[in-house]
Order: structure tokens, then C-alpha cells, then sequence
């Protein structure tokens, strides 16, 4: 592919895969996602929920229930596990929330 003689080609070749570029791949993305510690994920989930403590959110109305985990799952740095395991509820509900 770099040149029909072969010596030229391993130099061409060479040169290629020292070049610097820019690409971002997608293992890349996965570290610069951080998570949350728990207790900071629970003063998130706080802000977002308002009056409401965090006991009294299973037995809220599933309209409302759902609509306030919605909320919790777009909080960005936390786990679905992680916020049903603060809410004291199972993670099937926020999964189907």
C-alpha cells in the first residue's frame, strides 16, 4: 500500500505510525465520565426532589413517583443501581421509570 518496493514501504509504513493525530476513540469517552460517591449523589438527588425526603419517595403516587425518578436518572454522574440503592427502592422501578 505505501510503495511497491518493499524496504520503502516498511520506511513509509514507519513514518505512518509515528504520525500525531487527533482521533478520539471510544475508550477515550469512558474515563471522562466521573461518578458520584454516594453521598455526594445523595445531596444531588436532594437538590432535585426538593421538600420531598428521600424515605417518602416509594410511597409517593407512581405518576408523581416516576416523574421525580426520571429527574434522578438525567443527574449526570449517577448510577441508575446507585440512585435506587440511596432511594431505598428496587432498581427494576428506576429502570422502568
Amino acid at each position: 500500500m505505501f510503495s511497491e518496493d518493499k524496504n520503502t514501504a516498511i520506511e513509509r509504513f514507519k513514518q505512518f505510525n509515528e504520525l500525531e493525530n487527533d482521533d478520539s476513540c471510544l475508550d477515550d469517552l469512558v474515563n471522562e465520565r466521573a461518578r458520584l460517591s454516594d453521598e455526594e449523589a445523595r445531596q444531588e438527588i436532594l437538590k432535585q426532589i426538593g421538600e420531598i425526603e428521600i424515605p417518602q419517595v416509594k410511597s409517593l403516587p407512581k405518576l408523581e413517583r416516576d416523574e421525580l425518578l426520571q429527574k434522578i436518572k438525567s443527574i449526570e454522574g449517577i448510577t441508575q443501581r446507585q440512585a435506587a440503592r440511596i432511594l431505598g427502592v428496587s432498581p427494576s422501578l428506576i429502570f422502568k421509570a
